[in-house]
């Protein structure tokens, strides 16, 4: 899976960028998913409805099940934008999504746009690409295309190497749980946050193993 962001401000052209890429990937005949980043929140359901209701119930998650397609809600407070694209996306290819410039990590392409953006704002370590309509931006050291050239995008995204999503996996009482993107995403930070402040410990571990066992150690033979 490779998780690529378009970031800039409103009216760059990052809804045009994208459609032409899911285009080109389907066209490719790959496997294309889009994320939509909404800083300010949004509604998909509609007032009065019956999922409406059970959401405003209190429901944790809401699912819209039909023949042709099927849709989840669900109530999340921080969901990390890789975690969700590995969890809801299984078996992707290319992960496309709209905004989401704060969530580090991601690999991402600024579009700017004459009179609205003309500064390049994604730290240079994330930034895969520009898409302008002036050119190369000065001091820019990556490739700089149009938006009109969607196939040569695609090639840069497929050139990069695929994301590493985390695999997190809980057991209780032998019984494997289903984690939901929000839950894997707070485990993962948490139990990394408190290991790597631990003396001794590799800021970077690439794997823990965390074993909790309520009954405590078994009792010793005499």
């Amino acid at each position: 899976m490779r998780i690529v962001a378009a970031v800039g401000l409103s009216e760059t052209g990052k809804t045009l960028l994208l459609t032409g890429l899911i285009s080109e990937f389907k066209r490719r005949g790959l496997r294309t998913f889009a994320v939509k980043h909404c800083a300010h929140g949004f509604m998909l359901d509609t007032e009065g409805k019956d999922t409406w209701k059970y959401a405003r119930a209190g429901a944790d998650g809401v699912a819209m099940v039909s023949s042709e397609e099927w849709a989840v809600l669900q109530r999340a407070r921080d969901v990390g934008l890789r975690a969700l694209a590995g969890k809801a996306f299984d078996g992707a290819d290319i992960v496309l999504i709209e905004g989401g410039k704060e969530a580090r990590g991601i690999r991402k392409i600024e579009v700017l746009r004459s009179g609205v953006s003309d500064v390049v704002q994604t730290p240079p370590d994330e930034l895969l690409a520009v898409v302008s309509d002036r050119g190369a931006p000065p001091g820019t050291a990556v490739p700089v295309f149009t938006l009109s050239q969607t196939a040569e995008i695609c090639d840069l995204i497929l050139s990069q190497g695929e994301e590493a999503m985390p695999e997190i996996k809980l057991e209780v009482d032998g019984r494997e749980v289903i984690l939901n993107p929000f839950v894997r995403t707070f485990i993962e930070r948490t139990v990394l946050g408190m290991v790597t402040s631990l003396g001794g410990i590799d800021p970077d571990p690439r794997k823990i193993s965390l074993a909790i066992d309520r009954d405590g150690p078994s009792p010793k033979k005499p």
